[in-house]
């Protein structure tokens, strides 16, 4: 309640700032800020996400305190605005942005934890499993770290996930075990996910392996451990007891499905079911999210708005819409701490608990202002969450479905007439406009950050999500409500119906051979125009101000994301790729789905995701080095040489070779160890081999007619950042 209090005093405040450019006019006649119109504290809140843009593309860390400096210098500056009101809005987005920099600064600065060295060790570690999650046979255990042995507690990581075998243990349990642990790596592929960044926020300071079976320790061996730890660790065993109780007692097919969906547990779902899903654009049901929350939570609002209609002293005496919005908040709250509590879930958690809010408080309750509260909170807690996909699709569908339906209910002409049939059709039509909505507006974040677009998924959503909504979420509710006494069995059987015929869609969906279209990768430029083109675009349906300014800004808008679309098809596909242990591919420059390699075992993932980055799913690997590759290759037992679009290349074995293949290459790579000074200072040819790929990680290679052009996944820039260590 303090942080509704706080939004809306200082929505307050900004609107009374604001309002004073609207009292002076530019030459043009129009007010100054009348491209904000009402809508002032959603483009406030654009420029506090693009101050956090800007942080965490910055080429160094900067001085967390520097920006809070500035901050205030400019609010200041603010004060003798006052007699210039037409400056005082573009200096407060200014102040903004420059808060959205400063927050992401303060935020990195205070998450930080120790991290282990980047060479592989063996390390025995005593602690707490606090989450388990599935990796093909194998488990990944997520460990809170009490103790590791000769380790000092100041380098101690905060937390640690290692892979292993499958050994009947689960969260909540103490163990002892010994691993083959290292820091988190750097980026596989050029502009691709950096899961040391990721593990930075989440205080993971080491990714392994297992080399010894757990060993189960005693909880006095863990002491001492604070309160809040106490809490989390009982929750988190609640919380698998409560997913072991539903897979034993749910049908077998569906078991891991419905423990996943209840309590956020996805160590049981079965791989196929989870690739079915996927291409079949029906993903977003196993991740937690607003519509989970929102299904659970809305559902318990309206089961209690109606029974306390039925009460009729309460009901005249009171408005009861506001007891339900309780009752609808703790439902939301209790399902965010049986759910993992998982940041996509944090984020729906904060969604539901603005809009009861907005219901007690006898506020709009669904509004893009909502929207945007929401999204402030989250990014205020969380600002690294602003450049994750789940976060701008999640709001993405959730602003596009706002501003439809808004629009859409103005122009609506509302009628009591018609039956039954009516009702069916008005369902049909608003679960239509539903799913075709989210899914374009989503569809870009998607393809831009995965490469895949989902061409069928606008039909498997609107043949699976009836049947997820009245049926599946709801029986699941109440078999949580009843499992005290016993039984769950049979709304749980009720719920595994209603998720075969979510399987046998996304089955039938994703066995077209049209179900996804593959597409090439973008960079960072273009997700970050095509997201404030996005953003820009919606505020144009939504601001108050005249037809010119609308216009304006929605013109603004799509502009942006046209030209971030331009950039896009204009992405250039690397001719090469050298990762960081020194594995050789390209494409062939005689056709375009064959993929060029040194040998077909080695950089698995990230040949993978850089044919997957290509659009090229269905390339072919075959090897360089047999009679007729591509390039003209000649191999011998010491190197082999290649011609690219006109350069010479030699890919060497041994650094004897170096000084030979310099003679007549423009890139040498050496595939093992890495070359001596003097070898390294009498060539001219730029050399990669195994000494500066462990630096600067793996290339992407480029090949042009003024020269070579290479691209580092871990640049200088990033290695300078608190997760590049």
């Amino acid at each position: 309640m303090r942080a509704w209090y706080f939004f809306r005093r200082r929505n307050k405040i900004m609107n009374k700032i604001m309002s004073l450019g609207a009292t002076r006019y530019a030459s043009g006649g129009e007010p100054v800020t009348d491209f904000m119109g009402a809508a002032r504290f959603e483009w406030c809140l654009m420029a506090f996400g693009v101050g956090i843009a800007l942080y965490f593309a910055w080429p160094v860390e900067p001085v967390w305190w520097w920006g809070i400096t500035g901050l205030v210098g400019i609010l200041l500056g603010l004060v003798f605005l006052s007699l210039r009101p037409r400056l005082a809005g573009p200096v407060l987005l200014c102040a903004l942005c420059l808060a959205g920099f400063s927050r992401s600064a303060v935020h990195s600065h205070f998450v930080s934890a120790p991290i282990l060295p980047n060479y592989e060790r063996s390390y025995e570690v005593t602690g707490w499993i606090e989450d388990v999650n599935k990796s093909g046979p194998l488990q990944h255990f997520y460990i809170r770290v009490h103790s590791i042995a000769r380790l000092e507690a100041a380098k101690t990581p905060h937390r640690i996930r290692i892979r292993i075998k499958p050994r009947g243990f689960v969260a909540g349990d103490s163990i002892k075990i010994r691993a083959v642990l290292s820091g988190p790596r750097a980026p596989a592929l050029v502009g691709g996910y950096d899961p040391a960044r990721a593990a930075y926020f989440k205080k993971i300071g080491g990714f392994g392996f297992a080399i010894s079976r757990p060993q189960t320790v005693g909880s006095d061996d863990l002491y001492p451990m604070s309160k809040f730890e106490v809490a989390k660790r009982s929750l988190s065993t609640f919380r698998y007891g409560l997913s072991r109780r539903i897979q034993q007692r749910a049908p077998p097919h569906t078991a891991g499905l419905q423990a996943a969906l209840l309590t956020g547990d996805r160590s049981a779902i079965p791989v196929e079911q989870e690739q079915s899903l996927r291409a079949a654009g029906l993903a977003h049901l196993l991740a937690i999210s607003g519509l989970h929350m929102g299904l659970l939570a809305g559902g318990a609002y309206s089961l209690a708005s109606l029974f306390f209609a039925m009460i009729g002293p309460l009901a005249r005496r009171y408005d009861m819409r506001k007891w339900a919005a309780g009752i609808g908040a703790l439902m939301a709250c209790a399902y965010l701490l049986l759910s993992g509590a998982s940041v996509s879930t944090q984020r729906a958690f904060i969604m539901a608990i603005v809009v009861f809010a907005a219901v007690i408080l006898n506020r709009r309750a669904v509004s893009l202002r909502s929207v945007a509260l929401a999204a402030a909170i989250t990014l205020l807690l969380h600002p690294e969450s602003l450049i994750s996909a789940g976060f701008q699709m999640s709001f993405a569908a959730t602003a596009a479905l706002v501003v439809v339906y808004r629009n859409w209910a103005n122009r609506r002409v509302y009628s009591k007439a018609g039956g039954l049939f009516q009702r069916i059709k008005s369902g049909f039509v608003g679960i239509s406009v539903t799913s075709f909505v989210a899914g374009i507006a989503t569809g870009g974040f998607a393809a831009l950050h995965f490469h895949r677009f989902a061409r069928l998924g606008f039909f498997a959503n609107l043949a699976a999500m009836p049947m997820f909504t009245l049926v599946v979420m709801p029986a699941g509710f109440m078999a949580v409500l009843v499992m005290p006494f016993g039984l769950e069995q049979y709304p749980l059987k009720l719920m595994g119906l209603g998720l075969d015929f979510v399987l046998s869609v996304s089955d039938w969906i994703s066995a077209r051979e049209s179900a996804l279209l593959y597409i090439k990768g973008a960079n960072g430029v273009v997700v970050s125009l095509f997201g404030l083109g996005f953003t820009w675009l919606c505020l144009g349906f939504t601001a108050g101000g005249g037809s010119v300014a609308l216009n304006r800004t929605r013109l603004i808008g799509a502009g942006f994301m046209v030209i971030s679309c331009g950039l896009w098809f204009g992405v250039e596909r690397a001719d090469m790729r050298v990762s960081d242990t020194a594995r050789v591919a390209f494409w062939d420059p005689q056709s375009v789905n064959i993929l060029r390699v040194d040998r077909k075992r080695g950089d698995g993932y990230g040949r993978s995701r850089f044919i997957e980055r290509s659009g090229q799913v269905d390339a072919e690997l075959l090897l360089y080095s047999d009679a007729g590759a591509g390039g003209g290759a000649l191999c011998d037992q010491q190197a082999c040489r290649l011609v690219l679009k006109g350069i010479p290349i030699s890919i060497v074995n041994e650094p004897e070779g170096v000084i030979e293949a310099c003679l007549d290459s423009d890139l040498v790579v050496l595939t093992q160890r890495s070359v001596g000074p003097r070898a390294r200072a009498l060539c001219k040819a730029i050399i990669l081999d195994t000494h500066n790929l462990a630096i600067d990680g793996a290339r992407d290679i480029y090949f042009h007619k003024d020269g070579i052009k290479i691209k580092p996944a871990n640049p200088q820039a990033r290695q300078r950042r608190p997760w590049g260590h």
